[in-house]
């Protein structure tokens, strides 16, 4: 998949800015920043190269969904605070696409797999759309994120399944066959609400997220949606969340990729947990397009 093909695949769904948002960050006039572009380009074509890979595997994305923290990590659904109010701040088509192959692959297999409710196992609830789990809503949540993009009946249909994780979500889903979220539908919601309170919340995680190119922010926010914003919860699993946390305060940017494989060892070797390890690969990779393409050293 070349570039122009890679951002071409966002242009149905109305992304601004999708046929080259990235481009001027990238190109520049001066030996120095022709320098630069080449180190981003080579960057992302890497990152293009290994996700078309992994979207043409799907059994190496199978397992990587039911390996979920990001709900039970999440502040965006701690139901005893205010949930974050969306961002303004954008993130790469290329990071955005990145999640979305690790929650539903593409389209195609969204329409074969995915648009009828489902459930990842695990302590995961019912889910719709971009993996959101309807277990960690609450009902007016659910409401809110949903009214518009599906019919009101449907959102009521699914209100049982609020506050309902493990098994117990697995029982509901016979009782909900009748409820369909197009594909269209999904991504407006994933856009227009789930994707800005997940890069609200890394803001509000992270110091110096202004700083960041959308390709390293966009990297952090995949993290984030995967395993939600642990970077100050203790023990060995978070050592290298922790780690990305004063990377960011002390400005030491260029780190943090080394963190982001550093974890892989948390699935490496372990069964059906490749996708996990080819995500980590895959969020260092844009991490350091995006350092690549800004004037961050």
């Amino acid at each position: 998949m070349n570039r122009r093909n890679f951002l071409l695949s966002f242009a149905h769904l109305g992304i601004p800015g999708a046929l080259g948002a990235t481009a001027p960050a990238i190109l520049g006039s001066s030996s120095a920043s022709a320098a630069t572009g080449n180190t981003a380009e080579k960057a992302l074509r890497k990152f293009d190269r290994l996700l078309a890979d992994t979207l043409a595997n799907e059994k190496l994305l199978l397992a990587a969904r039911t390996e979920r923290e990001g709900h039970e990590k999440s502040l965006m659904f701690a139901q005893a605070r205010p949930r974050p109010a969306p961002s303004a701040t954008p993130i790469s088509e290329r990071s955005t696409k990145l999640i979305v192959t690790f929650e539903v692959s593409d389209e195609k297999a969204y329409v074969r797999a995915y648009q009828r409710p489902t459930w990842p196992q695990g302590a995961s609830g019912v889910t719709i759309g971009i993996g959101y789990d309807i277990g960690y809503a609450r009902r007016d949540w659910l409401h809110e994120d949903w009214q518009t993009m599906i019919a009101d009946a449907q959102i009521q249909s699914l209100e049982a399944a609020c506050g309902v994780k493990g098994p117990a979500a697995d029982d509901l889903l016979p009782s909900l066959r009748s409820v369909v979220v197009p594909w269209d539908a999904a991504m407006q919601e994933f856009l227009k609400w789930t994707q800005p309170r997940t890069v609200a919340e890394t803001e509000a995680a992270l110091p110096n997220t202004k700083l960041l190119s959308a390709d390293s922010l966009g990297a952090l926010v995949s993290l984030v949606y995967n395993r939600g914003a642990s970077f100050s919860d203790s023990g060995d699993r978070y050592r290298e969340m922790k780690a990305i946390r004063q990377h960011m305060e002390a400005k030491e940017f260029p780190k943090i990729p080394g963190e982001f494989r550093a974890m892989k060892r948390l699935w490496s070797g372990k069964r059906n947990m490749a996708g996990l390890v080819r995500r980590r690969e895959l969020e260092a990779v844009l991490f350091e397009a995006g350092l690549a393409s800004s004037t961050i050293t």
